[in-house]
């Protein structure tokens, strides 16, 4: 589920009328974390660098992205867990994809080469 789908899940509940504060948003959260690790690849490899070091997200980046994405006022203490939930799944879709061996390594000019197994 991209960040789209995610949004668009966000608006069925709303419009179904559910209360947000009670419904099952993990999910969303995971997608929203999962696109944001897809995004800034795509990102790093548009401008030729290296997927290195550790996740750079923050969890205030993390809130701003579920700000965003409900496009309304959610309790403080929701809005952290489902950051939380959105952060570890970038951390670990960048982790995977930083260690996926068919990334390869990175050339001279810092570009991907592509590994031939």
């Amino acid at each position: 589920m991209d960040t789209a789908a995610a949004v668009a899940a966000v608006g069925a509940v709303d419009a179904a009328g559910a209360d947000v504060a009670k419904a099952d948003l993990a999910p969303m959260a995971t997608a929203i974390g999962e696109a944001w690790a897809r995004e800034l690849v795509r990102s790093l490899r548009s401008d030729d660098r290296d997927i290195e070091g550790e996740w750079p997200g923050t969890m205030g980046e993390a809130r701003m992205r579920i700000r965003v994405a409900f496009r309304r006022r959610i309790d403080i203490e929701l809005l952290d867990e489902l950051a939380r939930v959105a952060n570890l799944a970038a951390r670990r879709g960048w982790i995977e994809l930083r260690n996926d061996p068919r990334m390869g390594a990175a050339g001279a000019h810092g570009k991907l080469v592509p590994v031939r197994g």
